[in-house]
């Protein structure tokens, strides 16, 4: 059977966004589950057809990992997906006071900083995933707590639950699929489009940033977001992931890559339908 691959393990906010994108396709898949992002980019086009990854964070912003890997790989990205993310505080005590030891997963821990620094005097555990942080809540004592997605426990389990703990009400993540051989998807005027790509820095020309704001404004082409990662080649050099909106079989999208493909590289990485943001899965 065909393979989608992505973070595990079961239950965990990639997981949801793999199972909305497996229910864009029309055939059969089999999620296969994998302990770190580097493993799952790695896995796309040689034990699995596809693979879903978080790439920005409402709060956190951009995944840099994903966006290095990006440069000098054959992905291509096919669909957005697009989740609230939503985090509470569970815990085996009745009173907060009475906590001793909170699991969090790493990502979760930067995303509801507020709150874990109001705690006083509790040791911070950081773990792999939230579902690994729900289950070691549920193996431990009566002093522990931890923070998990809102969606993912039974109030009833537990004689503590905070809900929204994260820092802003709004938080979400956008998703990516990525495979290595897919043809752009097809244009129509009835859809709404993104399309990402990269400016690589090849060469050293002077005013590049302002050439490529310059070659989508004068064309009324939204961005939607622009992020400049190290070439880890000197230092002032810099690599642009670019997302706007529309599509590269569009004629003023064409037009603009053309004249930024005069300055320097272009990689596009696809063109896909823009999603909002998913509330009710």
């Amino acid at each position: 059977m065909k393979k989608i691959a992505t973070l595990g393990p079961k239950g965990t906010y990639s997981d949801k966004a793999t199972k909305i994108f497996r229910a864009q396709l029309n055939e059969e898949y089999e999620i296969e589950y994998y302990p770190s992002i580097k493993k799952v980019l790695n896995a796309i086009g040689n034990t699995c057809d596809y693979g879903v990854l978080p790439i920005e964070n409402l709060t956190e912003g951009f995944v840099s990992v994903v966006l290095d890997f990006l440069v000098s790989s054959e992905l291509k990205i096919v669909s957005e997906i697009m989740l609230p993310i939503q985090f509470s505080f569970v815990g085996k005590a009745a009173n907060l006071k009475d906590l001793q030891l909170l699991y969090v997963q790493y990502v979760a821990k930067g995303q509801c900083a507020d709150f874990i620094d109001s705690l006083e005097n509790v040791e911070i555990i950081t773990t792999q995933s939230n579902m690994e942080s729900l289950e070691k809540v549920k193996e431990s004592n009566d002093a522990d707590g931890a923070i998990v997605p809102s969606d993912s426990y039974s109030e009833s389990e537990f004689p503590q639950v905070i809900e929204n703990v994260n820092d802003y009400p709004n938080n979400a993540t956008r998703f990516l699929a990525f495979t290595n051989n897919a043809a752009p998807d097809a244009y129509s005027s009835a859809r709404n489009h993104k399309t990402s790509l990269i400016v690589i820095d090849d060469n050293d020309r002077a005013g590049l940033l302002e050439g490529i704001l310059s070659s989508f404004a004068k064309r009324s082409i939204n961005l939607t977001s622009i992020v400049s990662r190290p070439t880890g080649q000197a230092f002032g050099k810099y690599h642009f992931f670019i997302d706007f909106e529309g599509h590269i079989r569009e004629e003023k999208v064409t037009a603009a890559l053309d004249e930024i493909k005069t300055m320097n590289k272009v990689k596009v990485l696809g063109s896909y339908p823009k999603s909002g943001i998913l509330h009710e899965q």
